[in-house]
């Protein structure tokens, strides 16, 4: 991934608005390492730049209740707010099933470029769960839904992928990191 002026400065963006923020997983990473996988995880399908950056950003419209979609909108570009907006659930949920029924509908209606910030981000965070279940490790509560609420969540994610995006290569590298979770629990 050629890292360009633009990409530079939404990464130094997001590193900043995420100080302090740790990834759900137990080893207490530092949030920026989420988004920078998903960033190169998008590179790998994409070279456009604003999508790239978007991925870099894509939490910080959830995750940091300063930022705004405008805030993002003067600062970056209308294209990247669109996409971070797509990408981001609205609103609060205490009941976990609700927040995930809100984030499938949203998901339906995403650009196919929003998609590609999406499922990469949903393997990122299949693979810290289920490496989490599979540890025992305490912090899967952290994660809000049941084993077999997630198992029913990236069943559907994959259904919407299909619809979509068809066949593109990220649609199948998606069901085959699912498979090897639903179908071994194992880690990828």
């Amino acid at each position: 991934m050629k890292i360009s002026s633009h990409i530079k400065k939404a990464l130094y963006f997001a590193a900043e608005k995420h100080n302090g923020q740790c990834r759900k997983i137990g080893n207490k990473l530092p949030y920026i390492i989420h988004p920078v996988e998903v960033a190169f995880g998008v590179s790998r399908y994409t070279d456009d730049e604003e999508i790239i950056a978007a991925a870099l950003l894509h939490d910080v419209l959830e995750d940091c209740p300063d930022v705004s979609k405008e805030f993002l909108r003067k600062e970056f570009s209308d294209r990247i707010a669109k996409l971070v907006d797509e990408v981001t659930i609205d609103g609060n949920y205490s009941i976990w099933k609700e927040k995930m029924d809100a984030c499938l509908e949203k998901t339906k209606k995403a650009s196919k470029d929003a998609l590609i910030i999406f499922a990469v981000d949903k393997i990122s965070n299949m693979q810290d769960y289920f490496c989490s279940l599979k540890k025992n490790d305490p912090v899967v509560k952290n994660f809000g839904g049941t084993p077999d609420q997630f198992c029913w969540y990236y069943s559907e994610i994959e259904n919407i992928l299909i619809s979509i995006l068809g066949k593109h290569a990220l649609v199948q590298e998606y069901i085959r990191i699912w498979k090897l979770y639903k179908n071994n629990k194992t880690r990828v």
